[in-house]
């Protein structure tokens, strides 16, 4: 039977945000940031499994890695990232090369926001789809501007989105999109739903409806629009 595996990307380094520790690490309102996240997967009825990809060296925390098996059962494998987005992304995707039924929710940890709704949208998603991409319509103004800094063109934001996470994949799919991504060796994603596009522009990539509130924290002042959670 086909399982529902969260991954969570958590092997950034997140300099931006300050502080002496990557911002998956730092401690919000008593909690880890990843910790956000990594709860709402944990008590989601639907999710079976978790794998947790951290920075290297933190896998030799063993402190940190028993918290982490111990109060969430559902994390299966914690694995070690890579310098780039996508070779972290390999490193869970590559341990379903023989169960390619499965459906894989990639997610951010630096997106504390995440709620039960948007996974369930995500999963229904993949009931008729083999990828689905949670987003939301642009707000602002989007400009493309040349080398020098001046504005070239004002594209139309009515058919324009801001990309989120999860990015949810069959297995199956995602797998063989990597394997020839790392094949090929001249392209250079940002995020998975650009692998499958580069690489199979032939399967639908279905947007699901995400929130304002599941955004990416980037910058110090991020921090303080983090709601105390239970």
């Amino acid at each position: 039977m086909a399982q529902n595996v969260a991954i969570l990307m958590a092997a950034g380094k997140g300099v931006r945000v300050g502080g002496e520790l990557p911002k998956q690490f730092m401690e919000v309102h008593g909690k880890m940031l990843l910790e956000y996240s990594l709860q709402t997967f944990q008590n989601h009825p639907r999710i079976d499994e978790i794998y947790v990809v951290l920075p290297e060296e933190y896998l030799k925390m063993e402190e940190l890695l028993q918290y982490l098996f111990d109060n969430y059962p559902k994390v299966n494998r914690l694995l070690a990232g890579g310098e780039e987005r996508f070779q972290s992304s390999w490193s869970a995707i590559q341990w379903f090369i023989d169960r390619r039924e499965d459906n894989l929710l990639l997610h951010d940890a630096a997106r504390p926001g995440l709620t039960p709704r948007i996974i369930d949208d995500v999963l229904d998603a993949l009931q008729d789809n083999e990828a689905a991409v949670t987003a939301i319509p642009a707000t602002d103004t989007v400009i493309r501007v040349d080398d020098n800094l001046h504005l070239q063109t004002t594209l139309d934001r009515k058919s324009l989105y801001y990309a989120q996470t999860p990015q949810a994949f069959c297995s199956g799919l995602l797998y063989d999109c990597f394997e020839a991504l790392f094949a090929d060796g001249t392209f250079l994603p940002t995020d998975e739903s650009g692998v499958v596009a580069h690489y199979r522009p032939d399967v639908p990539i279905q947007i699901v409806q995400g929130s304002p509130a599941n955004f990416k924290v980037t910058y110090p002042e991020d921090i303080i629009r983090i709601p105390v959670s239970d």
